[in-house]
């Protein structure tokens, strides 16, 4: 035997745009200066290293001299895999330019997805050599015309039957006001957004664009306020909220948990959502009570959409935070 791949093991599934091949080779000779292993698959090159450490395990197995380098660990990428198993061969190739031929041979089984079509999955193609920049990574991405059923399901709860005038500042395009209406809601959505109020008029949805300073509407014009993942992106959060509090006697919002950070910590971890471009409020249960009760007294704070990570001990974590805020009549 002149080799040996210990990982990927036999039918243990791997990400062929990045798995790890370990092991051991030795070719005739040994190793000497500027000799590289190779990972082949598929007639090209999927991963190379050019360190090469001793195994006391290898050097003791095989009687060989201490300090023998025989040990290899290397990062492989295999584009083309496509879900299909394939062969992966262990190859080196010598200082002078030659390879050998393969020392090693195994069947690598492949995941049957592939994250280059996932968000940000352009970044897992080798062909995306560009830096990205800060736009790139933290872009702000567009409304979305579908929401949370969980966080819907806590609208209604919280609100109360229909019917209920209802305004909806920043909908977006609307997402939890098609259902609103539908249960007999009398449901109008405000958004300073051209683009998404086009949207909104092509789905047929009762709105009104605003300049993002002021409501055109009467004190107290609806008896509640909707403000979904809005105020996150407000500069002045105050004078927002006190011209919302001028129309609507309640209020139910939903932000970003910043309270993450604290335990996702642990994982090395960071919400990407959280660090969008455009958010420039971060908010726990105590900064958004304590900013909700300048305009209204009573605000009840909670959580809603699990995270998919747990901490350490493997409490549940939460992306939202729920707040709803009222004032007597």
């Amino acid at each position: 035997m002149h080799a040996c791949v210990d990982e990927p093991s036999t039918g243990t599934p791997v990400d062929p745009l990045c798995f790890r091949v370990r092991g051991w080779a030795r070719p005739p000779g040994g190793f000497a200066a500027g000799d590289v292993v190779e990972a082949w698959a598929g007639g090209q090159v999927i991963g190379a290293t050019a360190a090469v450490h001793e195994r006391p395990d290898v050097t003791a197995a095989l009687g060989l001299p201490p300090g023998t380098r025989t040990g290899f660990e290397l990062f492989a990428h295999h584009p083309t895999a496509n879900g299909a198993p394939f062969e992966l061969q262990l190859r080196v190739r010598y200082h002078a330019g030659t390879r050998s031929d393969p020392l090693a041979v195994i069947r690598v089984t492949p995941i049957t997805r592939d994250y280059r079509a996932n968000h940000f999955g352009v970044l897992l193609d080798q062909r995306t050599t560009a830096i990205q920049r800060r736009a790139n990574i933290w872009a702000v991405g567009p409304s979305q015309h579908e929401g949370s059923g969980e966080l819907a399901a806590l609208l209604r709860r919280h609100l109360g039957p229909p019917p209920l005038r209802l305004i909806d500042v920043g909908c977006g395009f609307g997402s939890y006001g098609r259902g609103l209406l539908a249960d007999g809601y009398d449901w109008l959505g405000v958004e300073v957004n051209p683009a998404d109020c086009a949207e909104l008029a092509r789905l047929g949805l009762p709105h009104r664009q605003v300049d993002g300073r002021a409501l055109p509407f009467a004190d107290g014009a609806f008896d509640a306020a909707l403000c979904i993942e809005v105020l996150e992106h407000i500069d002045e959060p105050r004078a927002f909220l006190r011209e919302v509090a001028r129309v609507a006697p309640r209020l139910i919002v939903s932000v970003p948990n910043c309270e993450l950070l604290g335990y996702l910590w642990d994982h090395l971890a960071t919400p990407w959502h959280m660090l969008e471009a455009s958010h420039v409020n971060f908010f726990t249960r105590w900064s958004l009570g304590a900013l909700l009760r300048e305009f209204y007294p009573e605000v009840e704070l909670g959580f809603h959409t699990p995270y998919p990570l747990r901490t350490t001990e493997g409490m549940p974590l939460h992306y939202n935070l729920l707040a709803v805020a009222s004032r007597p009549a």
